[in-house]
C-alpha cells in the first residue's frame, strides 16, 4: 500500500542554455492524494488486482484481498507483504479476511 500524491509544478522548467543543465521548479501545489494497493505476480511484474482510494485502513486491506482472492477462489495465493499498521488492529493482532489469516507476514489459508 502507498500513498500517492498529485502534484503539480507552480513555475515551468528552465530550459538548457549554453553552459547551464535544465532546471526545474522545487516548489509545488498538492492537488490531493490517493493510495494504492496492488498485488503483482513476482515471475512476470504483471499487477493482479489494484485497489485506488482515499483511505488505507484495515478494512481496505481486507476487501483488496478478497477481491483478489476471489478472482480465483481455488487458486493456490500466496501474499508476502510487509506488516504496515493497517494490518493489525487496535491490540497489534493481525485481522481475519474470512478464512484467511495474517501471521508471521504471510497469509495463511483455513486456520
Amino acid at each position: 500500500m502507498t500513498g500517492i500524491q498529485a502534484l503539480e509544478r507552480i513555475a515551468p522548467d528552465k530550459p538548457v542554455r549554453p553552459d547551464h543543465i535544465a532546471r526545474h521548479e522545487f516548489e509545488y501545489e498538492r492537488h490531493g492524494t490517493t493510495t494504492l494497493i496492488g498485488n503483482f505476480d513476482v515471475v512476470t511484474g504483471d499487477m493482479i488486482a489494484s485497489t485506488l482510494g482515499p483511505t488505507r485502513t484495515e478494512e481496505d486491506f481486507i476487501n483488496h484481498i478478497e477481491r483478489t482472492v476471489n478472482l480465483d477462489p481455488n487458486g493456490n495465493w500466496v501474499f508476502i507483504m510487509d506488516t504496515l499498521n493497517p494490518l493489525a488492529d487496535d491490540n497489534g493482532t493481525f485481522c481475519l479476511v474470512g478464512s484467511y489469516r495474517l501471521a508471521n507476514d504471510s497469509l495463511l489459508r483455513g486456520h
